[in-house]
């Protein structure tokens, strides 16, 4: 190997600007988004409590989510950016990068995320993340593009819009998630292929944004997990029948998001989103009744998750906090809300995987949880190898791949063969 490259002077020139690529763009563009999504977080941590505080303060606090879907609808008619879905936009951004991700657009898509979020809908952080990312990858390429027209042996640091938009794109879900693989593969996969030209720029941005967001906010995992799992048999075989309750309720949910999508599709745009917050603000109503003001159809999920990883929660409570969060997602998505899907995907699996929990008592309290929340998210999003590769990065437990693996194609293959 070594003879055949030193004998081909272009291999090595090709290797050699591969090299430069990954080290002088790939590197600090993965550095540089994982600190702007450091203090985004933070930023978004301080908004959730000020607007709780102004609600209580107001004694509107069941009509935050009213409210605050209203201002988002209002404020992407007003930017006249309309309406949105992350997942068209990644899709149109594989044929043109430049129009799907002008940087003031794109902005003003994560400000109605943020919107979104704070005053209480359903949807993940993820989404903002990934905009951002995507926006700031896409300005890189516009710098490094600019400055090569005047510095020509800059040409050769340039790499395609479509690689430097996933790259940028893998460093913010890399921190958003605390995982580095995860999000570099979740930004190179596209139709369950994995782009071959970016998955080393992925892992490379990713790897570098993980670091520095974790340098300025910790080391502590997405969803830390307080027991060891064991691997066994019968968790295995439970797996199968979890996957195939977890792919109907993805198909439940896109069919219901849909639904929604089209009932609500009459209403002026700037009213949908008054329409669907009231929807929310009666699904909330059961939270501050029942248990205390507990956040179950608010933002992503991971509280709800790391609520149901005690192991102490009834089926039926389980059940009912399914049915909250399935609606209050389908609902946010529907009635002009803005965000990701992933982090409710995995709050609602982990709903079914609670009740599974409580019902066979396999004396591993949360075990059927984590497997529910990975293949609930592979089912919504059609992955496979992603939703598994997120649960062992986000909770280091090597035991439950195998079953994560089994739960994950089960629900994968429910979710293809809907109608």
């Amino acid at each position: 190997m070594s003879q055949f490259l030193l004998s081909s002077p272009r291999h090595r020139l090709r290797m050699l600007a591969h090299t430069r690529r990954l080290v002088m763009v790939m590197l600090p563009l993965g550095a540089g988004i994982g600190l702007v999504v450091a203090f985004a977080l933070r930023g978004l941590g301080s908004f959730e409590p000020w607007i709780i505080r102004l609600g209580g303060q107001t004694h509107l606090t069941l009509l935050i989510p009213a409210l605050g879907l209203f201002l988002v609808t209002v404020w992407l008619k007003l930017t006249h950016i309309g309406e949105v879905s992350l997942f068209q936009d990644m899709d149109l951004a594989h044929k043109d990068p430049y129009e799907v991700f002008p940087f003031r657009r794109s902005i003003g898509k994560v400000a109605a995320c943020a919107m979104t979020i704070g005053f209480g809908g359903s949807a993940g952080v993820e989404g903002p993340g990934k905009w951002l990312g995507s926006a700031l990858g896409l300005q890189c390429h516009r710098f490094i593009r600019a400055l090569s027209r005047r510095l020509s042996f800059l040409r050769r640091l340039s790499a395609p819009a479509t690689v430097m938009v996933r790259a940028g794109s893998a460093a913010a879900l890399a921190s958003v998630f605390r995982a580095p693989l995860s999000g570099a593969l979740m930004a190179a996969e596209h139709d369950g292929r994995l782009d071959a030209e970016a998955t080393i720029p992925c892992l490379f941005a990713a790897a570098s944004g993980y670091m520095v967001f974790s340098a300025a906010m910790g080391l502590e995992p997405l969803i830390p997990v307080g027991r060891t799992y064991q691997a066994k048999y019968t968790e295995v075989l439970w797996a199968v029948l979890l996957g195939l309750a977890c792919g109907l309720g993805a198909s439940f949910f896109l069919w219901l998001k849909a639904r929604l999508r089209a009932w609500l599709d009459p209403v002026p745009f700037a009213w949908r989103g008054l329409v669907a917050g009231l929807g929310l603000t009666l699904l909330a109503v059961p939270s501050h009744l029942l248990w205390n003001g507990f956040p179950v159809t608010h933002g992503g999920g991971l509280e709800l998750v790391s609520h149901l990883l005690k192991g102490d929660t009834h089926s039926t409570q389980a059940g009912l906090f399914l049915a909250l969060k399935l609606f209050a997602t389908a609902l946010t998505l529907a009635g002009g809300g803005i965000g990701g899907i992933w982090l409710p995907s995995v709050a609602m699996g982990a709903s079914i995987g609670a009740a599974f929990d409580a019902w066979l008592g396999l004396g591993q309290p949360g075990y059927m949880t984590l497997i529910g929340g990975a293949a609930f998210a592979g089912a919504t999003h059609e992955t496979l190898l992603v939703p598994v590769v997120f649960l062992a990065e986000t909770t280091a437990q090597a035991a439950l791949v195998v079953p994560a693996l089994v739960g994950t194609g089960v629900a994968y293959l429910v979710v293809r063969e809907r109608p």
